[in-house]
C-alpha cells in the first residue's frame, strides 16, 4: 500500500458479517518489445506517456500498480477486475499480465482494449488468447462471498447476449443479493457506426435494451460496479434505480474499497 490510494463504498445489505471486495479497473499496461512489430515499440512509449499525463504523473507506471493492488488484494474477501487490464494486444503485455497475475484469485471481466482494434469480429478472433491470459470465465462467472452473488459480465462492446441474459435469470433464482461487475457503465450510449465504424451483431442493442431493463426492475440487484471513465474516484453514474459506480483507474494509482455489511 505504500503507493496506492483506495476509494470507499459502502453498502448496507444486513449480512451476519461484513465482506470487503478490492475493485481494481483500467490499468492500461503498455508494453512492446523485439518480439513485437517496430510500430508498437514507439506505439507503447506514446501510450505510456499519455496515461503518465492523463494519471497526474502517478508514482509509479501502471505494471507496479497492479502488482501492488494485487499483494493488496490478500486483505480482501474477493478481488475484481474489470478490465482494460492491458492497453493493447503485444507480447510483452501478455507477458507482463501472466507474470503478475499467476497465482493470484481474482474475477475479470475484460474492456474493449482487451481486443484492439475495436471490432466484433477482432474481438471474437481474440477471445480464447486472452481467456488464456485470465482465471475464470471472462463473459460471465459468479462466486458466493459471505451471502453476496458476486457477478462479472463481459459488456466491453456496450452490448450483452442471450447466454448471459438466461445466466444471470439463473442466478437471481439462487435468491442472494446481487452484484453486478463490468466494464462499461449500463448507461453508456450504444454503439454506432456513425460514431466508430463498430457495427453491433444484429439484434444485440435490441437485447441490450431488454437485459438492462431487466436490471434495472430486478429487486436483487444491490449495485453495479464499472470502469472504462477514467475516474480517479467513485462517481455514481444516473442509471437507476440500483446503485451504479464507476470505479477509479488503477493507472491513476488508486483501487475500489467496497464494504458490505
Amino acid at each position: 500500500m505504500k503507493h496506492l490510494k483506495t476509494d470507499r463504498v459502502e453498502l448496507h445489505l444486513g449480512l451476519e458479517k461484513p465482506i470487503k471486495i478490492l475493485h481494481i479497473t483500467d490499468i492500461h499496461i503498455s508494453f512492446a518489445d523485439d518480439r513485437d512489430e517496430e510500430k508498437w515499440l514507439e506505439f507503447a512509449a506514446h501510450r505510456r506517456e499519455i496515461f503518465f499525463k492523463e494519471g497526474r504523473r502517478p508514482e509509479r507506471d501502471p505494471a507496479g500498480y497492479l502488482m501492488e493492488a494485487m499483494e493488496y488484494a490478500k486483505e480482501f474477501d474477493c478481488t475484481v477486475i474489470t478490465g482494460d487490464l492491458i492497453d493493447f494486444n503485444s507480447y510483452a503485455n501478455y507477458d507482463a499480465a501472466t507474470e503478475i497475475l499467476a497465482g493470484k484469485d481474482y474475477m475479470f471481466t475484460p474492456g474493449s482494449h482487451e481486443f484492439c482494434p475495436n471490432n466484433f469480429e477482432r474481438k471474437a478472433e481474440r477471445w480464447d488468447e486472452m481467456q488464456q491470459l485470465f482465471r475464470g470465465d471472462m463473459e460471465f462467472e459468479s462466486r458466493l462471498v459471505g451471502g453476496v452473488n458476486v457477478i462479472t459480465m463481459d459488456n466491453s462492446y456496450y452490448v450483452w447476449t442471450q447466454k448471459q441474459f438466461d445466466m444471470l435469470k439463473a442466478e437471481v433464482s439462487r435468491g442472494y443479493p446481487i452484484l453486478l461487475f463490468s466494464h462499461v457503465p449500463y448507461d453508456c450510449p450504444f454503439l454506432t457506426h456513425e460514431q466508430t465504424g463498430i457495427v453491433p451483431p444484429e439484434g444485440a442493442k435490441e437485447l441490450t435494451v431488454e437485459m438492462n431493463e431487466y436490471i434495472k426492475n430486478q429487486p436483487l440487484i444491490k449495485g453495479i460496479f464499472t470502469g472504462h471513465y477514467h475516474r480517479l474516484e467513485y462517481v455514481q453514474s444516473g442509471y437507476k434505480p440500483h446503485p451504479c459506480y464507476i470505479g477509479p483507474s488503477l493507472f491513476t494509482g488508486c483501487v475500489g474499497v467496497i464494504t458490505i455489511d
